[in-house]
């Protein structure tokens, strides 16, 4: 336990699911005072999560400072052509069961943790809190027990209760340790949205228990003298869009006479493709996976092409992504629009091409050259695929991704059958509404743009040096250059 009443400490607050709007409209609205007075001193911003914008993934920008799948984690679910999983036989993941337990070993060990940089820290109800090191609240296993029949049931307010109590655990052990970092993530929101819609009510009574739970975790503080070094930031993980068609990529597959390896039912043998869904509005496709190295797209369109232009023709696609190698990434749009993205070197240098092959498909208005990380993020600000040159890019030429990735149309997603929910809402795709998250600060900052510039502002935030390479920047210092 820490008595220091001079170190500032930060509490880093996930709503997972909530979108930027609903956040703004109810801080407006007076219903969330705890949010506001943070707004009052810092602001709301809206920023780009990463693709696939799903819960799992989407905590790695700011719980690591990195893009998900430069660390190994490219979806919900994944499969492993190296198999090197442990305790799968399938070699395939989905943390929306089970496999929750591998998230911080499925990510590079070379990548730290904020909560590895920042100690002593305390994590509640995260996906990914490796290296906490006052406990890791709801996910031992009877928290697992108490939450896993409320999931597998959809029973919502089940969800919520055994979350309160986690939540409650987490403060009463926030006020006695005074960590120097704390993150605490509410995923009520996000199981509302998928059952009842990103703006029901049902979300903004979610948000009423972050409130309150920032509220409970500032009064403690101030009630142990160290209120006035206590910073509380909240972020989103990726946002929610209407979805009222669903399509059984599965079934379909099948139907083309392939042999589909897909959660749940993964015993197939000698499977043509693993399918791996998630959020569920994108999926990866991963070709003859019998195979334990992968092979780039020049070695695999003579037998494949053709199933990558029937997926491109269903009316539930909207982008399709094919890698010729590590560096260069062809993607596709349903229209018939086609470009690829290349990336050139490494770190700090990386920069990125946009050459339009046909038409435009991320709408950029022609070819782009030499764009770093900011200038990438900034042609791309206000399309409807906002970051996608970098998150296509790191996605789509990682060794654990899918031989061909798709993004589904708006109003569709890709998983029709095996939810224990049907989703009127849903996130995963490059689409603006499922791509753009909230980012609530307590201090002044210049524009904030990914995730990923969390973990480098609160280092700084925290007086932490450090000489680690993020893939964001600090939006509590001036933008280099």
């Amino acid at each position: 336990m820490s008595h220091d009443t001079t170190t500032p400490r930060l509490l880093l607050v996930v709503a997972d699911g909530v979108r930027p709007d609903v956040l703004h409209e109810e801080i407006a609205a007076g219903r969330t005072p705890a949010l506001a007075a943070l707004a009052t001193r810092g602001g709301l911003h809206e920023v780009t999560a990463s693709f696939p914008s799903v819960t799992g993934p989407a905590y790695v920008p700011f719980v690591m400072g990195r893009h998900p799948a430069s660390v190994g984690l490219p979806g919900l679910r994944w499969f492993d052509r190296s198999r090197r999983l442990r305790w799968s036989t399938s070699q395939a993941r989905s943390y929306a069961g089970i496999d929750i337990w591998h998230v911080d070993r499925d990510v590079a060990h070379d990548a730290p943790t904020l909560l590895e940089l920042v100690r002593p820290s305390l994590s509640a109800m995260s996906m990914l809190a490796r290296g906490a090191t006052h406990g890791r609240i709801g996910r031992g296993i009877g928290w697992m027990l108490r939450a896993a029949p409320a999931h597998f049931r959809g029973d919502l307010a089940g969800w919520r209760r055994v979350e309160q109590a986690a939540t409650a655990q987490f403060l009463r052990r926030f006020a006695r340790v005074r960590p120097r970092l704390s993150l605490l993530a509410i995923t009520s929101p996000d199981k509302f949205a998928h059952k009842l819609g990103g703006r029901s009510d049902a979300v903004r009574t979610a948000l009423g228990d972050i409130d309150a739970a920032v509220a409970e975790a500032r009064r403690a503080a101030h009630a142990g003298g160290w209120g006035d070094t206590l910073h509380v930031w909240l972020v989103g993980d990726h946002g929610h869009a209407p979805v009222s068609r669903h399509d059984d990529l599965h079934g379909w597959l099948e139907r083309e006479g392939l042999r589909v390896l897909a959660h749940p039912q993964l015993g197939t043998r000698r499977a043509d493709v693993a399918l791996m869904v998630g959020g569920n509005a994108m999926a990866h496709l991963y070709l003859a996976p019998e195979e334990r190295v992968r092979r780039w797209w020049p070695a695999l369109a003579p037998r494949w092409e053709s199933l990558a232009q029937r997926l491109l023709a269903r009316e539930s696609i909207d982008l399709l992504m094919v890698a010729h190698d590590g560096h260069t990434v062809e993607l596709r749009r349903a229209d018939g629009a086609q470009a690829h993205i290349i990336r050139h070197g490494e770190g700090a240098a990386t920069r990125w091409d946009y050459v339009p092959q046909s038409g435009d498909p991320l709408g950029l208005g022609g070819a782009h050259a030499g764009l770093d990380a900011a200038a990438a993020w900034a042609v791309c600000a206000q399309t409807a695929y906002p970051d996608a040159l970098v998150q296509v890019s790191l996605l789509a030429s990682s060794t654990r991704s899918g031989d061909i990735i798709v993004s589904a149309a708006p109003a569709w997603d890709l998983r029709a059958r095996f939810e224990p929910v049907e989703h009127v809402s849903t996130h995963g795709a490059l689409l603006r509404e499922q791509m753009l998250v909230p980012l609530l600060l307590d201090v002044p900052a210049r524009a904030p743009q990914r995730t990923t510039d969390v973990v480098p502002s609160a280092l700084a935030l925290l007086d932490v040096a450090h000489e680690l390479p993020f893939d964001g920047q600090s939006f509590l210092a001036p933008r280099p250059g």
